[in-house]
C-alpha cells in the first residue's frame, strides 16, 4: 500500500499534535519520520512511529524539552538533551557542529539524555547540504554478541560519514552488522 508524502507527513503530525508537542516540533518530527519512509527507510519512519508515540505516552520522550549547554571550549561543546526528542536533539547538535565548523573549522558536539535520532543519515545529509564533511555516531544498548559468543555484549551502533561534492555528496549510513535491529524486527514480522 502506497500512501503519499504529504498525507503521511500530516496524520504523523496530526498525532503529535495531540500528544503535546509545539506545531514547529510536530512538523519537524514528522518531516524526518515522512522522509525516512519516502526514502526506503521505513524501520525508521512509518515502521518505528508507534514505538515513538508510546515512548512519549510513557514520558521517555519529552515533547516541550530543550537541550542546555553543559560545557565547551572552542570547537567542542557538550550539552544536555533533557529527553527531548532524539532527532531533533541531534538536528540540533549538528547545526551546532555546522555554526562551530564555520568559526573554528571544526566542529564537535556531543549530547547526553537523549533518545533515538531516528535515521542517523538524515544528520550526515544535513552536513553535506551545508558544504560541511559529516561524521555522525552514536551509542545503543548491547543488542548482538560478538562473533562466535551467543550473548548480547555490542550495541548496533551506526556510523555516518558524508562528504559534499560538486555531483553531489556522498553519505554513509551503516551499522556495524549486516542489518539493523529495526530491519530484522520487519524480517521477523515477515515471518
Amino acid at each position: 500500500m502506497l500512501i503519499a508524502f504529504e498525507t503521511l507527513k500530516t496524520e504523523f503530525k496530526r498525532i503529535l499534535l495531540s500528544l503535546n508537542f509545539s506545531e514547529s516540533k510536530a512538523d519537524q518530527c514528522a518531516q524526518i519520520f515522512a522522509g525516512n519512509s519516502r526514502d526506503g527507510v521505513h524501520t525508521h519512519g512509518l515502521n518505528r512511529f508507534p514505538t515513538f508515540v508510546q515512548y512519549v505516552k510513557d514520558g521517555h520522550v519529552i515533547p516541550d524539552a530543550e537541550p542546555i549547554k553543559e560545557g565547551g571550549f572552542g570547537s567542542l561543546e557538550q550539552w544536555n538533551g533533557n529527553l527531548g526528542p532524539g532527532m531533533l536533539n541531534a538536528r540540533f547538535c549538528m547545526n551546532r557542529a555546522i555554526e562551530l565548523a564555520k568559526e573554528n573549522g571544526i566542529g564537535c558536539v556531543d549530547i547526553k539524555n537523549t533518545n533515538h535520532w531516528m535515521r542517523g543519515g538524515t544528520y550526515g545529509w544535513q552536513a553535506a547540504d551545508a558544504g560541511m564533511v559529516g561524521l555522525c555516531f552514536t551509542n545503543t544498548i548491547a543488542n548482538m554478541p560478538p562473533w562466535g559468543g551467543i550473548d548480547a555484549r555490542l550495541g548496533n551502533n551506526p556510523l555516518i560519514m558524508a562528504v559534499p561534492r560538486k555531483d553531489g555528496p556522498v553519505v554513509l549510513d551503516m551499522a556495524i552488522s549486516q542489518y539493523s535491529i529495526g530491519k530484522l524486527n520487519f524480517y521477523k514480522s515477515k515471518g
